[in-house]
């Protein structure tokens, strides 16, 4: 049974992404090549973020975990919002910022996945494997979309000198709340910031579409 939760624990980090892609592509008509662009922008993010964190001092674990969390959310959300304003400034349309937060998530998703895949008939998982990582992967994308539309609309709206400090921040707030709480704890604050990034990013996203009053899709 273990090993059945473990499987559908990779599958769901591994292809979750994927068919997210595609309902939003068909549900939107939204481009796709952002996604890619993001997953690949991830790989060099998250290598030099990771070599920059082996440096840290792990003697004081609340320092390390306040480093950890402002490292990557400088590297991640300066990442997007460099490519979005910069490389691909031709995809200028909001329906792409959600594209490319799929892809941007994906790049943990897909690792996870493996991680999962990786434990079976180990006996070293966890019996909530599966819901735990269900949770992991909706509010993992749920957290990335809504950050990203919110350098997004500063980008487009000429707010980013507010925007792109607070996604950090949030971004910060997100990663160091998983690693200094136990489980339970840190899904349900989490489960609450998400929920509030959500909903400023809907405003964000709605506040945007009068520059896209020909479009025909959400």
């Amino acid at each position: 049974m273990t090993d059945l939760s473990c499987l559908l624990a990779g599958l769901t980090n591994l292809l979750g992404p994927l068919l997210l892609l595609i309902f939003w592509h068909k549900r939107t008509g939204a481009r796709i090549l952002p996604a890619p662009a993001a997953l690949a922008v991830c790989l060099p993010v998250f290598i030099v973020a990771g070599a920059i964190r082996a440096g840290f001092d792990r003697s004081d674990h609340l320092s390390f975990y306040l480093q950890q969390a402002l490292l990557y959310g400088i590297f991640e959300e300066g990442s997007k919002f460099a490519v979005l304003r910069w490389l691909l400034s031709s995809y200028d349309h909001r329906r792409d910022a959600v594209t490319y937060a799929i892809g941007h998530g994906s790049f943990e998703s897909i690792s996870s996945g493996f991680a999962c895949l990786n434990l079976i008939g180990t006996g070293r998982a966890a019996a909530d494997i599966f819901p735990v990582n269900l949770f992991g992967f909706i509010e993992g994308a749920a957290f990335c979309i809504g950050v990203t539309v919110l350098i997004f609309y500063g980008i487009q709206m000429n707010k980013s000198l507010i925007m792109l400090p607070l996604a950090v921040f949030l971004h910060f707030l997100g990663n160091f709340t998983g690693a200094v709480f136990i489980m339970p704890v840190s899904m349900a604050i989490r489960l609450f910031l998400t929920t509030g990034i959500c909903y400023a990013a809907y405003r964000c996203y709605k506040a945007m579409g009068a520059s896209y009053e020909h479009e025909t899709y959400i």
